[in-house]
């Protein structure tokens, strides 16, 4: 009669959370590998190439040609200066690679959209195929855009684009839904910005949202724009209302104002539910 196995717990993987430099200045990192290097040619035994290469320094700005050249005169350093001048490289090599990451993905993503082929991308990206170079692009935004709990791995590439979907979606929708209202927020707007050139609304000469609802309300071509008509018109009645808590005015000097602003916050602010 076979024996069973008896089962141990199941393992389960855990997620190593994304590692980022954060609060390190680059420029710091050079200027420290600078003030080593021009430390280390002051000593009594220092050869004339350490002061030599010294007055070949690139600048602190310039990080990738510190890099090439901190690593070509590493050989100036000995014991805690050589060891921590290694580090700083190390950090200053993440640091770039990090900036670097969002500006490939940023390529990656205009070549698609100006109908690159992933089969023209491999190369590029230095793979041999075109799943590679797909793969490649995938884990490059978990990297540049997933959350901290993400992992550079295929499932969490796929549950990135999963989100991003998701979130695109909801955007859609969101869209639509201000686009099917659009005739009714452009026209609570005109009825607001008819009364602010009666002056009869609590305006100031440095508003920005009332200046410029009056700029955008005609050039509304795209669901997007349409969409962000009602946010502005928003932000617009919001600092009117602002002004009258600044200046101890009324929101609006007439009747037919006062009905084209709360018709437009209304519309706009979407009652609170409990």
């Amino acid at each position: 009669m076979p024996r069973t196995r008896k089962k141990g717990p199941e393992l389960t993987r855990t997620r190593r959370p994304a590692q980022r430099l954060s609060g390190i200045d680059p420029h710091a990192l050079s200027a420290r590998l600078y003030e080593l290097h021009n430390e280390a040619s002051k000593r009594p035994d220092a050869r004339d190439a350490a002061q030599e290469a010294l007055s070949r320094w690139p600048g602190d700005a310039a990080f990738y040609n510190v890099l090439l050249w901190a690593q070509q005169h590493a050989e100036h350093l000995v014991g805690q200066e050589a060891q921590e001048a290694s580090v700083l490289r190390v950090q200053l090599s993440q640091l770039l690679r990090e900036r670097l990451d969002p500006v490939q993905l940023r390529a990656v993503e205009d070549a698609r959209a100006a109908g690159a082929t992933w089969e023209r991308l491999a190369p590029a990206l230095a793979v041999d195929s075109v799943t590679g170079a797909f793969n490649k692009a995938r884990r490059l935004a978990v990297t540049v855009r997933g959350l901290a709990e993400d992992r550079r791995s295929p499932e969490a590439a796929r549950a990135l684009e999963a989100r991003i979907a998701a979130e695109a979606l909801e955007r859609q929708r969101r869209e639509e839904a201000e686009d099917a209202r659009y005739p009714l927020v452009q026209a609570a707007a005109r009825r607001v910005l008819a009364a602010y050139e009666r002056s009869e609304l609590c305006t100031q000469p440095e508003d920005y949202w009332i200046t410029e609802l009056a700029e955008v309300i005609d050039d509304r071509t795209n669901p997007l724009e349409r969409a962000n008509l009602a946010l502005i018109l928003r932000n617009a009645t919001a600092e009117i209302y602002r002004n009258t808590r600044h200046t101890n005015r009324e929101a609006a000097a007439t009747d037919e104002a006062g009905q084209a602003l709360e018709a437009a916050a209304s519309l706009t602010h979407p009652p609170r539910t409990s």
